[in-house]
């Protein structure tokens, strides 16, 4: 990996925990970004910016907030008719304008607190952020985060951090209410 800071996109407070202390541990040199107009409602958006931000101030965490950029009307329209293919499609956007952000900001690299999740699909992701790599002419820097999950859990419940019930967008919402009935996706 190059040397200079890492651009690390965050999509909330407990994912970014583990990224960034392990990020903090190799002396790498990195800054935040918040960019997710995958999330939905407003309220849910706001909840995991404040718990981020809240992570970031505790770690001493540079954070840029892309609030302005924030619209999930026009996230939806693009995810419409692909909801089974909608991750794929939400990592690609996100990561795309992250690695746009790295370029823009001076970094050598970028990455994500998605890849702390074992939820997320870590193939799609990494295929996804070498993409963005190629097309913005900077560095994806993956790295497995998921062994620091328990960890993460952890300091999330004791710092008393907003925790998410679902990935985000709204149709992951659903698949949550969909379980909670017992009705298949």
């Amino acid at each position: 990996m190059s040397a200079g800071p890492i651009l690390v996109h965050a999509c909330c407070g407990p994912c970014a925990i583990t990224v960034f202390q392990a990020l903090a541990a190799g002396g790498r040199d990195f800054r935040g970004f918040y960019y997710n107009p995958n999330i939905h409602p407003l309220m849910e958006y706001l909840r995991r910016r404040d718990a981020l931000a809240e992570v970031a101030r505790r770690l001493g965490v540079e954070m840029t907030f892309s609030d302005a950029e924030y619209d999930p009307a026009l996230f939806l329209r693009q995810a419409a008719f692909r909801e089974k293919d909608r991750c794929r499609f939400c990592y690609e956007l996100r990561l795309d304008r992250a690695a746009r952000e790295a370029r823009a900001t001076g970094c050598a690299a970028f990455s994500t607190t998605l890849l702390y999740s074992k939820y997320q699909d870590h193939a799609a992701i990494r295929a996804a952020g070498e993409a963005a790599a190629r097309t913005h002419d900077v560095e994806f820097a993956y790295a497995d985060y998921r062994p620091g999950w328990e960890e993460g859990i952890r300091l999330s419940k004791e710092w008393e951090l907003y925790r998410q019930p679902y990935c985000g967008c709204i149709f992951s919402e659903f698949d949550r209410y969909r379980k909670k009935l017992g009705r298949p996706g």
